[in-house]
């Protein structure tokens, strides 16, 4: 996922001399190439997300298109002030990039995982929160964030490009992945593959089940949403803290649409600290983000109708 962004990253400086790259003594090893083809514009900060938020902030200022890159554990919450105060509130486009989503710095514990990002970035007006399912979809919402004029938060998880199918990439709308008509996975970002993994194990028992995937927490696609509830069984798959998640602002959208599924599951991380120092596919089996453990979640929830 991070050789998409930064090949990204070059391709788009090369065609528009106003992208520039700023970090926070974080992505060595990833960000060189970008570092020795445009020294200008290319600037590390140091460990410090909230000179990294305010120096992007000056440069869009300046008539720039700043990418400002960290971690997902310290971006949004180190930085949360200068990103509401000088980029939302200014409504400048500024594009804040971060790696490592949800649990996939694993074995880091729970000072590197990132399990409310999607809470704290959703709060922000004039902010759309993007979580891309797989390298090319990261690859278009970074092309897409860089025409707009306005400020984008990109969070990516620290682990291999999944390769999904091929997709057009459509601002704010999710994309259909499998049809099915016992139930619904609706995952967010990089779960998608999970989620088709165990919609594929599904159908081999006959339990015929749909995945839709969502990228873009913010704004929702309302219609995913609805199609999702005609299938009647629901299952938020989303790879964060159950408080603030993607699952409680659709439950919202269908109580809001006198919409009620037989079942809705919220498959998240439950509102605790990650209890044990793990591999980060240990850490998805823990708390059911597993293909396996959706599986099995799935099977049960329809076995008990």
């Amino acid at each position: 996922m991070r050789n998409s962004f930064i090949n990204t990253m070059i391709e788009c400086a090369e065609n528009d001399n106003k992208v520039a790259l700023l970090m926070a003594e974080v992505g060595f090893s990833v960000v060189e190439p970008f570092e020795k083809k445009f020294p200008d514009r290319f600037f590390n900060t140091g460990i410090a997300e909230q000179d990294l938020v305010l120096t992007a902030a000056g440069l869009a200022l300046g008539g720039m298109k700043p990418v400002a890159y960290s971690m997902a554990s310290f971006l949004p919450s180190r930085a949360f002030e200068i990103i509401k105060v000088s980029v939302c509130y200014q409504n400048l486009p500024v594009v804040l990039m971060s790696v490592g989503a949800g649990l996939s710095y694993g074995e880091m514990g729970s000072t590197h995982h990132s399990i409310e990002e999607e809470a704290i970035m959703k709060s922000l007006p004039n902010l759309t929160v993007e979580f891309p399912s797989d390298g090319a979809e990261l690859r278009d919402t970074l092309k897409y964030a860089l025409s707009q004029e306005k400020p984008f938060y990109i969070s990516f998880p620290k682990a291999p490009d999944t390769k999904l199918m091929p997709h057009s990439y459509e601002y704010g709308k999710g994309v259909k992945y499998m049809d099915g008509k016992d139930g619904a996975i609706i995952a967010v970002g990089y779960s998608v593959s999970n989620a088709i993994k165990a919609a594929e194990s599904l159908k081999e028992k006959g339990i015929d089940i749909a995945v839709y995937g969502i990228h873009s927490v913010k704004p929702l696609d309302k219609n995913v949403i609805f199609e999702a509830a005609s299938k009647k069984n629901i299952f938020v798959v989303d790879e964060h803290q159950s408080v603030g998640g993607a699952a409680s602002d659709i439950a919202k959208i269908l109580l809001q649409n006198k919409l009620f599924p037989e079942n809705f599951v919220d498959l998240s991380v439950p509102d605790t600290f990650v209890e044990r120092v793990s591999k980060y596919n240990e850490l998805l089996d823990l708390y059911s983000l597993s293909a396996e453990k959706i599986t099995q979640t799935i099977e049960t929830t329809l076995s008990c109708k």
